[in-house]
């Protein structure tokens, strides 16, 4: 950790990607969210083919699709970000499309399966909680070899990779990946009450209640074997996701768009659990009661769905008053004495061709670390003493905060500062997703 650069606590694909793309495009922040929007085109197709592969019409299949884009708004926005978080949903949709697909080339489609969900793996560490899903899945479906292959190639990878990644950074790797975010607190709240009342009773009613009545006339007509392949598939595709979900979201700043891939999720199981109660009322219509009353409570269902998912599109447009702050801000950086400190949007001074430095968010994680593990707090203390030695020496010039009281006590008139408002009466530049925050105030260094 160092003033110029701390990592995120996330897995390197998503930004050696972007990385290698910007070496084509030029711009590292075009090529982020290319590679997010592309991803998203990746996830919808998965879906798609998801749902065929397990008998969903193309009707329904294409309504699945349409159930995840309408979870944009419920999960932050987060769909085109320069974020990892859409790379490791699709990455781990396609995995799952590769491992329940029948073929007559089981082992090689096992391994390539391996290999997607271990490049979702090394987008996002959640994803390795699907492997012993998929596996049980795989095993009692009697497909061994597939599942053998998928498994073993897998593991070979990940034991691969986290030696040879540990190796080159000399240990700092597993203890980004691993030993900081594990040594965050969780919210017990979180996992027995919040996530369920607030994030999926509350955003998908309709759908889990389609999937309920699914099973309720499944043990009506007693179709045990449809009825053990919705359980197992449920339990091997829904159940990992919502626990990714639940993981993310349980964690300290956990944040919406953790619930992508249980949205994903419940988008497939979802439309899967309706098309079973229609082959059912359209099959068995002389054994089951109130026929068309179910057909079109279900119905109706999916349609209550969409409409509780909707959202104001254009509040993701930024407006004339948005581009016009955001130029303003650039011109006040670009205009300021070196170096600049922005805590929470160093992305600015890239903006400006302006040195960067390390983002606060990612010392934040190291800190909340800290408090709570004695390995990390010894490991990192001459790092973090380092910078924040730096930020009390004076060597700032300019110091761009935001709405928060975190810098206040470095950026004051005892340090040699001079602060005012950064906006005046104009308006402040407020990001269209994620945490509603602005940069308000501007403190330069009186010589």
């Amino acid at each position: 950790p160092s003033y110029d650069f701390i990592p995120t606590i996330l897995m390197p694909l998503y930004y050696y990607t972007t990385a290698l793309l910007a070496k084509i495009t030029g711009q590292i922040m075009f090529s982020m969210r290319l590679v997010s929007f592309m991803a998203s085109q990746l996830a919808f197709v998965s879906i798609y083919s998801l749902c065929r592969e397990r008998q969903i019409s193309p009707v329904f299949s294409v309504t699945a699709i349409g159930l995840f884009a309408a979870s944009y708004g419920v999960t932050g926005y987060w769909f085109d970000l320069g974020r990892v978080d859409m790379l490791f949903v699709s990455l781990l949709l396609f995995a799952y499309l590769l491992s329940v697909t029948r073929t007559k080339h089981e082992k090689l489609v096992g391994i390539v399966a391996g290999f997607i969900l271990f490049f979702s793996y090394t987008t996002k560490q959640t994803a390795i909680a699907a492997l012993p899903f998929i596996l049980i899945y795989l095993l009692l479906n009697r497909r061994w070899m597939k599942a053998l292959f998928l498994g073993v190639s897998f593991s070979i990878l990940w034991i691969m990779f986290v030696m040879v990644m540990n190796n080159i950074s000399k240990g700092w790797f597993w203890l980004y990946t691993y030993v900081i975010p594990a040594a965050h607190p969780i919210s017990i709240n979180v996992i027995t009450h919040e996530f369920w009342t607030q994030h999926i009773l509350s955003k998908f009613p309709w759908i889990i209640g389609i999937m309920v009545l699914a099973v309720i006339l499944l043990i009506r007509v007693k179709e045990r074997k449809i009825l053990f392949d919705e359980v197992l598939f449920g339990f091997s595709f829904l159940l990992p996701l919502c626990l990714m979900s639940l993981a993310s979201m349980s964690k300290q700043w956990g944040y919406v768009n953790g619930l992508l891939s249980m949205a994903a999720a419940l988008a497939v199981v979802g439309m899967e659990a309706f098309q079973r109660i229609v082959t059912l009322l359209n099959s068995r219509r002389d054994h089951i009661q109130w026929h068309n009353s179910i057909y079109y409570l279900a119905s109706a269902a999916i349609i209550l769905q969409f409409l509780g998912l909707r959202y104001d599109f254009r509040s993701q447009i930024p407006n004339p008053t948005s581009i016009k702050a955001g130029n303003r801000i650039l011109k006040i950086i670009s205009t300021s004495e070196d170096p600049i400190f922005i805590p929470t949007s160093s992305y600015l001074l890239y903006l400006t061709n302006k040195p960067i430095h390390y983002h606060v968010s990612s010392m934040g994680d190291i800190e909340l670390a800290s408090d709570n593990n004695g390995k990390v707090d010894e490991i990192t203390k001459e790092y973090r003493d380092s910078i924040n030695e730096y930020l009390l020496s004076g060597s700032i010039k300019t110091a761009i905060l935001s709405n928060a009281t975190w810098f206040d006590k470095v950026f004051s008139e005892e340090n040699g500062y001079k602060c005012e408002s950064l906006l005046n009466g104009k308006p402040p530049l407020i990001t269209v997703t994620g945490a509603i925050s602005w940069l308000d105030r501007i403190c330069r260094k009186v010589e």
